[in-house]
């Protein structure tokens, strides 16, 4: 039993079949950190998003995805890792300057560049999750603590020592981290990213595995 409601979650590797699924996770509202990349617009952060994610439902992506499952439907994943952007090809330019236009892309990429100040590099050797994601619908039931148990279990299984992440300095899953004994061991923030954002900035947290 996780949270409140019981649910029965099981975990499998992703496969081809689970990109659609993949991709619905992630089909929420994007967070005050995307939102102000994108210059305050909700609409294009999230046409942003998904195609700064796409590599995460692309082969190579889902190969380093592990799915949790209740009831037959993939309620979310965490992926290890490098933290990989996404490789600019012509396509992915062109992608982008539909979403921001010509007067907008210029504005973009003064933004991305503060978002820069604050990115923070996973220390080498450790187990990194890059990605961990839950449904909107399924969150609250547990299925995030679930997802860290089985983060850790195959880091374990990997031989790791350590184990890391990064995320925004204000949100939520922080706590959640930190009941799983992560612990932040880096903080980086600009007062031009928090100006565009609402965000100080980002933090690196890491967990002993002993």
């Amino acid at each position: 039993m996780w949270g409140t409601r019981e649910v029965d979650i099981t975990f499998r590797p992703a496969t081809e079949a689970d990109a659609d699924a993949v991709r619905a996770v992630l089909d929420a509202q994007p967070s005050d950190e995307q939102v102000g990349l994108a210059g305050g617009d909700s609409l294009r952060a999230r046409r942003f998003r998904a195609i700064a994610m796409s590599g995460l439902w692309a082969p190579a992506g889902l190969r380093r995805i592990t799915v949790a499952v209740s009831d037959g439907k993939v309620v979310g994943f965490v992926q290890s890792g490098t933290e990989e952007a996404a490789a600019i090809t012509p396509r992915l330019a062109w992608e982008v300057l539909r979403v921001f236009g010509f007067p907008g892309i210029i504005g973009f990429l003064r933004r991305d560049r503060l978002r820069g100040r604050v990115t923070i590099p996973a220390p080498p050797n450790t187990y990194h999750i890059a990605e961990i994601h839950v449904a909107e619908h399924s969150r609250g039931l547990g299925a995030g603590g679930a997802l860290m148990d089985e983060a850790e279990r195959m880091a374990r299984a990997a031989g790791a020592r350590q184990m890391s992440l990064t995320t925004t300095t204000s949100n939520p899953a922080r706590r959640l981290y930190e009941r799983h004994g992560f612990r932040v061991m880096e903080s980086r923030t600009d007062p031009g990213f928090e100006r565009v954002t609402g965000v100080a900035g980002r933090i690196l947290m890491v967990k002993d595995l002993g």
